[in-house]
């Protein structure tokens, strides 16, 4: 018995040091924390959480808008709905995911309705121990 206890030792310490490389949690947070300061209209907290040279892509932008845009623009954004489905998070490394969810949303963009059911891909970078979203697409699967 005391010889089996080292490798099941070492198998433990295994698993807790992969689990320490997985950020999912930690992108999982951030991301909801953008999307809340989305839903706010919180242009700081948007700032903060995406990367300075973000680029996001949506039907309602009508093509890509870089974060000064986005920025710019987001008091045209009146959502009274935001409600993410179950997100999966795929660690491309240490310091970066994709993130990827399917999203429906209720309101209006430049006084335009958006597309109510849509799937979201997101890739989230660690830049100086913070996560950020980089890049963010969001495509209609209603066919608006």
């Amino acid at each position: 018995m005391t010889r089996k206890l080292p490798a099941v030792m070492a198998a433990l310490a295994a698993v807790l040091l992969l689990g320490a490389d997985d950020p999912s949690r930690d992108v999982e947070k951030a991301m909801n924390a953008l999307n809340e300061a989305f839903q706010k209209g919180d242009a700081d907290a948007v700032k903060r959480l995406m990367t300075d040279d973000h680029v996001a892509v949506t039907a309602a932008y009508g093509g890509p808008q870089d974060r000064a845009e986005q920025l710019k623009t987001l008091p045209d954004l009146k959502l009274s709905e935001y409600a993410a489905a179950k997100t999966k998070v795929l660690p491309l490394g240490k310091d970066a995911a994709l993130v990827t969810y399917e999203l429906t949303l209720k309101g209006t963009y430049k006084g335009k309705d958006v597309p109510r059911k849509n799937f979201a891909s997101a890739v989230w970078v660690r830049r100086d121990g913070k996560w950020q979203e980089a890049f963010y697409q969001e495509t209609p699967l209603d066919g608006k």
